[in-house]
């Protein structure tokens, strides 16, 4: 009976080395309601973050909340 398995030369058993693509800025936002936190990385490394408020003012509808 024929082996199924499949076999590779030992320098092809690895999967190729990773790189880091060059620095960029990100953006997380996390919505937890009527609050969003969120976080920026900036291209020199830094972290700000903070959060918005997003709840409904006394004269913004008053409509149903998810």
């Amino acid at each position: 009976m024929a082996s199924t398995t499949l076999t590779l030369p030992a320098e092809q058993a690895s999967a190729p080395a990773l790189t880091m693509p060059p620095r960029a800025g990100a953006v997380l936002a996390l919505d937890l309601g009527t609050t969003t936190g969120w976080a920026l990385r900036t291209s020199d490394g830094r972290i700000v973050s903070g959060t918005q408020d997003f709840r409904p003012r006394r004269f913004e509808g008053g409509g149903m909340r998810y």
